[in-house]
């Protein structure tokens, strides 16, 4: 839950476009979602 307030906090500043464009490119730079959130500090 701690990771996806983090997630959160990254992307509010970012235009819906922007958003999605991070979110896409590092989801699928990772296997599985639970790996996508550990390593959510590289964001």
């Amino acid at each position: 839950l701690q990771r996806i307030w983090v997630l959160r906090k990254v992307l509010n500043p970012l235009s819906p476009v922007e958003a999605m464009e991070l979110l896409i490119d590092k989801l699928s730079k990772t296997r599985a979602n639970g790996e996508f959130l550990s390593n959510m500090s590289s964001l």
